[in-house]
């Protein structure tokens, strides 16, 4: 396994471990904005807001769409549990037309509502706007879907829980600060949040990504009374990052 290369001061602060493999560099995930369909094409489209109510996801659960330029244009996804596929049309300067969808079988429990509302709002979606890098989907009348625009790349290789196996500056052993549960992240590129544990809490900071510099933001913790001095140590070293 090799050690996440994201959470770097000048010299290393924080290193993490996964089984997915890091070995290029992450490129920048911002761009200029645009309501041209070229931009459609440019990200993968990460669900955030159903009829205006904000969408919250477990990791690697997240609804998102991928759309492909073609003789025939495509569009595949996943609605939270299914694989889901098909053909669409761009009409006019903001008139999207989904033509067919496939979707696999997998059976539902707490998402089968989430994917009920994106099936249903695909049928019946007829414009679209792209805005700050928002995709929004619209009936007739309102805004029924929000998607955030995410590299597909940096979301590939980000997916998972990454758990901590070194941090710098201090004293007392490694094992000794975790004796038991390591802390651990997930990152959430479309809300722009990492979620995980301390070691003692549950935990959710928000963050910021220029290329290969990171920032995370004060986070919020559940708050349970925690032995030693593992948790702040985690939570101060994170704020240096």
């Amino acid at each position: 396994m090799k050690q996440m290369s994201l959470l770097l001061l000048s010299v290393l602060a924080l290193s993490c471990k996964s089984t997915k493999t890091i070995s290029d560099q992450p490129g920048s995930n911002t761009s200029s904005n645009t309501s041209g369909s070229e931009h459609l094409y440019m990200h993968r489209w990460d669900l955030i807001e159903v009829d205006g109510k904000r969408v919250n996801a477990e990791v690697g659960k997240r609804a998102h769409l991928l759309f492909t330029a073609g003789q025939e244009n495509t569009f595949s996804g996943y609605t939270g549990c299914n694989r889901i596929a098909g053909t669409f049309e761009l009409t006019g300067k903001d008139v999207i037309k989904f033509i067919m969808t496939a979707t696999t079988k997998m059976l539902c429990s707490d998402d089968r509502q989430i994917e009920s509302i994106i099936l249903k709002a695909v049928d019946n979606t007829h414009k679209w706007r792209i805005s700050d890098n928002i995709l929004s989907f619209r009936n007739n009348d309102s805004i029924i879907l929000k998607f955030s625009a995410v590299d597909a790349a940096l979301a590939s290789k980000l997916e998972g829980v990454w758990e901590m196996n070194y941090i710098s500056g201090l004293r007392i052993a490694f094992e000794g600060l975790y004796p038991g549960k390591k802390p651990s992240i997930s990152f959430d590129l479309a809300t722009g949040e990492i979620s995980g544990n301390t070691s003692c809490n549950a935990f959710s900071a928000p963050f910021k990504m220029d290329g290969m510099n990171i920032k995370f933001g004060d986070g919020r913790s559940t708050l349970m009374a925690c032995e030693g001095n593992g948790e702040r140590a985690f939570l101060d070293m994170l704020k240096k990052v």
